[in-house]
């Protein structure tokens, strides 16, 4: 079967008019915004509103799911590109301008550098389950999302906001996925233990923690430019630590690298986000960006 990565290769390629299709802090959204940025790829990026998400993707496109979508072209001509890995993917085949690739060349084998970007960017999708987490729960939605959502016009309380459709879909929602990715933060009545959360959050901070050999190490798997997974870990750290960039969104965990303490990877958050600064509001179409 054809891929979009397929169906849009070809010459005429690198003057294709390109498209993010964004939420406002999503950490995937986040980490294909660095990739892009940081490579010198040019796109236009357009936002949904980030209320019922699906209900909005789908009124821009039927067979939209979620959020990235890298749109390709324009009008009937357009392919859409669905996913971060995928996106990234779709830029090293098809844009030989962009500063460096974000995945080192193919190579099947279970010891090649390409398989090591990919395990750790894999790993690090657990880190966005831990954003869900610390947004979502019982613990952490009134010190972060309720008051984003509060500042951003949708209510005047973060105690009103929980009964408002986006809080309560976002809520059951994420619950729900998260007992069977997340089990270890439940009790034994399905509620939410924040104790064991925490624990098993810290370990899984020491994991990316151990992926930094030396102090001298400049990006996961020591390679001589940022990859996939560097970006996405970055992305991730900005939800934890910041404000993911200029989106306003309070920090899910801002002590989470020192409490754990994980130094090399605080160091190199703190490199990289300087660097790479995480910007999503610009040439927004749709959503005003406030």
């Amino acid at each position: 079967m054809t891929t979009p990565v397929q169906q849009t290769m070809g010459s005429g390629i690198q003057s294709t008019k390109l498209r993010i299709v964004s939420m406002m802090g999503s950490h995937y959204v986040g980490k294909v915004v660095l990739a892009l940025d940081a490579a010198g790829v040019n796109y236009d990026r357009a936002f949904i509103s980030g209320l019922y998400p699906p209900a909005e993707l789908k009124k821009r496109n039927k067979d939209y799911k979620t959020v990235p979508v890298l749109e390709v072209g324009r009008g009937k001509e357009m392919v859409p590109v669905m996913g971060s890995d995928n996106i990234l993917k779709w830029v090293d085949d098809n844009i030989p301008t962009a500063a460096f690739k974000f995945y080192p060349p193919y190579d099947a084998s279970p010891d090649s550098k390409y398989a090591e970007v990919k395990s750790a960017e894999s790993f690090l999708d657990r880190l966005g389950l831990w954003i869900i987490y610390y947004h979502w729960s019982d613990e952490g939605f009134d010190r972060t999302l309720g008051r984003f959502m509060c500042r951003n016009g949708a209510c005047c309380c973060c105690c009103c906001i929980k009964s408002l459709p986006p809080a309560k879909y976002g809520r059951t929602r994420f619950k729900t996925a998260l007992k069977s990715a997340l089990p270890e933060v439940f009790d034994v009545n399905g509620n939410y233990d924040a104790a064991a959360a925490k624990k098993a959050f810290f370990d899984d901070l020491q994991k990316v923690e151990v992926m930094f050999k030396t102090e001298g190490q400049l990006h996961l798997c020591d390679t001589p430019q940022p990859n996939a997974a560097d970006f996405m870990l970055v992305a991730c750290l900005n939800s934890f630590l910041g404000t993911l960039g200029d989106a306003g969104v309070p920090a899910a965990f801002p002590t989470c690298l020192r409490e754990s303490g994980c130094v090399r990877t605080w160091n190199y958050y703190e490199r990289m986000s300087k660097q790479y600064p995480l910007k999503f509001r610009l040439s927004c179409i749709g959503m005003c960006c406030r």
